[in-house]
């Protein structure tokens, strides 16, 4: 029993030895145990990965934070943009609006007579020759066939059908087109129609000239009035060019429409007038 007891302590003395032999290798040396280097390497593997795994679930919930966060903005910017591009289409409805006030206020300062009616343009259609514009007013806002369609420029042409609430606007330079009209300058009167050969060119002639006219390029035309189709002093055009007639007995002339039918959107439909010889 004594010799057991011995050996038992002969061993954990020789153990207790060891161990603070390999504490003093690790303190005087500064370098890890051999114990300790061993449950380093293997422990390293795990510890990273631990880590890894923590730093991806931490970046993970700040991705998804992130990405609430951002998706929050967007909303929020997508919100702010609709509102400024809504204000936008309010600022130039207001400022068309104004502009088409402020035209049909000059239209009635030169003819006080004529009672307008303020039409938008909502359809066009053409086969190649013939072009048709739809307009937003109709027999309920008294429209009638034949009523002249103006712009602030000019005569745009006339009302070629009417439905209820909207009507069929042929333009001045319409094969079916003819008024009489008046030179500005020399008074004289002649036709203006519209001419399948100069329907390309967009505009329209001025047909039964004199040859001894003194008509030249630049020249105003203006309906004349005659037949009470349309009111007298709408400006049609301007004189583009004078040729002879190919008979050689009378000369005529190139139109330019004076309204830009092209660019046409809001017109101003001529209800009612007074007729003057």
């Amino acid at each position: 029993m004594k010799l057991f007891s011995s050996k038992l302590f002969l061993s954990a003395l020789a153990l207790l030895i060891v161990c603070v032999l390999l504490v003093g290798f690790n303190l005087s040396t500064g370098r890890l145990s051999p114990l300790t280097n061993a449950a380093g390497a293997a422990l390293t593997p795990v510890q990273r990965a631990l880590t890894s795994a923590g730093n991806f679930v931490s970046d993970l919930f700040g991705y998804f934070y992130r990405y609430d966060s951002l998706v929050e903005e967007n909303a929020r910017l997508k919100a702010r943009v609709q509102e400024l591009e809504q204000a936008e289409r309010e600022y130039y409805a207001a400022i068309d609006e104004n502009a088409s006030l402020r035209e049909l206020a000059g239209l009635k300062r030169r003819n006080a007579e004529f009672e307008y009616e303020l039409a938008e343009v909502i359809g066009v259609s053409s086969d190649g020759v013939s072009t048709v514009y739809t307009l937003s007013r109709g027999e309920k806002d008294g429209v009638e066939v034949n009523d002249a369609v103006v712009t602030g420029d000019g005569l745009a042409g006339y009302v070629s059908a009417v439905g209820s609430n909207f009507c069929e606007v042929k333009p001045v330079t319409d094969l079916s087109m003819s008024v009489g009209a008046t030179i500005s300058r020399t008074r004289e009167t002649v036709v203006a129609e519209g001419s399948y050969e100069l329907c390309e060119e967009g505009m329209l002639r001025l047909s039964y000239l004199k040859n001894d006219s003194d008509v030249l390029a630049g020249d105003a035309v203006e309906t004349s009035g005659y037949g009470g189709v349309f009111p007298k002093g709408l400006l049609i055009g301007w004189v583009a060019e004078v040729l002879p007639e190919s008979h050689g007995l009378s000369a005529y002339a190139k139109v330019r429409p004076a309204a830009d039918l092209s660019q046409l959107k809001k017109v101003y439909i001529v209800k009612s007038f007074v007729i003057t010889e």
